[in-house]
């Protein structure tokens, strides 16, 4: 599971990369603000794990 929390979270650095590079405001804002959701949705598993 620790793997696969590691390999969401690259997903998402990877996805933040691309988002930068959008021109639009509104859909970058969007998924920026899911992406920060699923960070903490990876945290909150990281910790139920320990």
């Amino acid at each position: 599971m620790k793997i696969t929390l590691a390999n969401a979270e690259a997903a998402l650095d990877e996805v933040q990369r691309d988002v930068d590079k959008l021109h639009s405001r509104e859909l970058r804002k969007a998924i920026e603000d899911y992406i920060e959701k699923q960070r903490e949705q990876i945290k909150a598993l990281r910790r139920m794990m320990h």
